[in-house]
């Protein structure tokens, strides 16, 4: 009866476990996402020290890949299924093409379509439905290592559980095994926090939410001073995570649905007395795909964590700090964030201006005990034709403007210069394809590659101011060829809110 409540009680958005104590430490604190790997260990816990951020290592130990011990050459009795399906005639060894009575399991879309005939492993590649049977094609006989052999027509044939990753599900006793050898691992490990995406596919076998509790139950008797932290909120789970983080990734194309979506998990969440965080952000490096993480995209997710005083995963491999120019500038930041938000530094005013999804924000110290928040306005990019290029630039502020170049496609510009009604400014320097100019608010000016490493300094001459409202402003340079250049302004209110540094932290 007791169980049954709580599960009512979840389902309506209030699962309050008053009867039961959190067995674990509750915590709200920031955190970099790693899997384990030794000879990054000491790098990243660095790292996690320069950015104030805990150390949490993703653990999937019920995933069995399909080289394992368990699979091949003899699958294990205990791979976990999602049924059983009845062969409409015998087998023999070479049969690639076969039928089974008609089933409502091959209906349901699988990743590697693995079935088990006793100790062989069959896969499938596509099934066509009949009135009665279901007709498999295309398939593997032996697969993963195993052994085709002759199968009666009564022998059961399981459809067994796969995953996105194209890995296998234990059983609950095998989950039991794989979970027990997997905390005692974890246990020689000195990270702080273990993290549980999917929870909920350790429940895939029949005891559903209790298999679940009895996972976390084993990480916790092996692993009792770690923060253990999942995706999933559960009747059972209530009692054994530090607090919830859903495996949502966010970034600035999303800037409309992260306000919404965090204030109705928010309140979800506090109903239920659970920490929450607000999701993952990821710094990454330049490929052919999309462009380095800026400082100004990393600051708007802040400013989001801050409104909700929440915590996030951060999604920064060690390959990436290594060759983002900005790794050091943006764990310092990041600390400087979250040392206010924890400190409880921020207002109740400020917080609510922070869930504005179109604003951005700038947070620098100003001193030993004081810091510096200035609203800041990003501009769109403006598209460079080398004929006219007059633009009509917008800015909800009078203040100096900072600038981010991008030079793409090929050939190179010289002597780059912006005419604003306020003054000229003129960057003396040769831009390649490649190159990003950046400009700063203090007047200071370099050259770096796509992740921002510098790669020389640029003397700037000249103002650049810009008026509140409308400016117009022209831009020249030299080229002899057309290559792709971006413009991007920024303005920010030279009024800044002046916040006081926290001596204290806490959560």
């Amino acid at each position: 009866m007791k169980n049954t409540l709580a599960i009512v009680l979840l389902l309506l958005g209030g699962l309050v476990a008053s009867a039961q104590e959190p067995l674990v430490q509750r915590s709200t604190k920031s955190y970099l996402i790693t899997d384990y790997n030794t000879k990054d260990a000491a790098f990243l816990k660095e790292k996690c020290r320069q950015a104030g951020l805990d150390w949490g290592i993703n653990v999937l130990s019920n995933r069995i890949p399909t080289d394992s011990r368990y699979v091949t050459p003899k699958p294990s009795k205990h791979l976990l299924k999602q049924g059983v399906l009845e062969l409409q005639s015998a087998l023999d060894d070479k049969q690639t093409v076969f039928a089974v009575y008609r089933s409502e399991l091959l209906e349901n879309p699988s990743n590697i379509n693995v079935l088990q005939i006793e100790d062989e492993l069959i896969v499938y590649r596509t099934t066509e439905a009949s009135v009665s049977f279901h007709i498999l094609y295309h398939c593997t006989r032996g697969a993963f290592g195993t052994k085709a052999t002759s199968h009666p027509k009564n022998a059961p044939v399981y459809k067994l559980w796969d995953t996105p990753d194209r890995t296998l599900l234990p059983d609950l006793e095998l989950q039991d095994q794989m979970a027990q050898a997997e905390a005692k691992k974890l246990a020689k490990i000195d990270v702080p926090i273990l993290i549980f995406n999917d929870l909920k596919s350790y429940g895939y076998n029949e005891q559903g939410d209790s298999a679940i509790g009895h996972f976390l139950d084993t990480m916790h008797k092996y692993n009792p001073d770690k923060l253990l932290q999942s995706d999933l909120l559960t009747p059972v789970s209530w009692h054994y995570l530090s607090r919830v983080n859903e495996n949502q990734f966010w970034n600035e194309s999303m800037r409309n649905k992260i306000v919404e979506t965090l204030t109705e998990k928010q309140d979800f969440y506090r109903k239920n007395l659970m920490p929450w965080m607000i999701g993952n952000f990821q710094i990454h490096i330049a490929d052919k795909n999309r462009k380095a993480t800026t400082m100004e995209e990393l600051e708007w997710f802040l400013s989001k964590a801050t409104a909700f005083d929440a915590g996030f995963g951060l999604d920064f491999s060690a390959e990436s700090m290594r060759k983002h120019g900005l790794t050091d500038d943006m764990l310092y930041t990041i600390n400087l964030w979250e040392s206010l938000r924890l400190a409880e530094a921020f207002c109740e005013e400020q917080k609510e201006q922070f869930k504005d999804p179109y604003g951005n924000w700038h947070l620098e110290k100003a001193g030993d005990s004081t810091c510096l928040l200035y609203p800041q306005h990003i501009s769109r990019r403006y598209f460079c034709d080398f004929k006219d290029d007059t633009w009509q630039w917008n800015s909800p502020y009078a203040s100096r403007f900072a600038l981010r170049i991008a030079m793409e496609g090929t050939g190179s510009i010289n002597e780059l210069e912006f005419r604003t009604p306020n003054g000229i400014l003129y960057l003396p320097c040769t831009l390649k394809a490649g190159q990003y100019l950046v400009y700063n608010f203090d007047g200071t000016a370099f050259i770096t590659d796509l992740n921002y490493n510098k790669i020389q300094e640029v003397e700037a001459q000249g103002v650049s101011y810009l008026d509140e409202g409308s400016s117009e402003v022209t831009f020249s340079c030299e080229t002899e060829e057309k290559p792709e250049v971006t413009v991007r302004f920024f303005t920010r209110d030279e009024s800044p809110q002046i916040m006081a540094f926290p001596t204290k932290k806490h959560h």
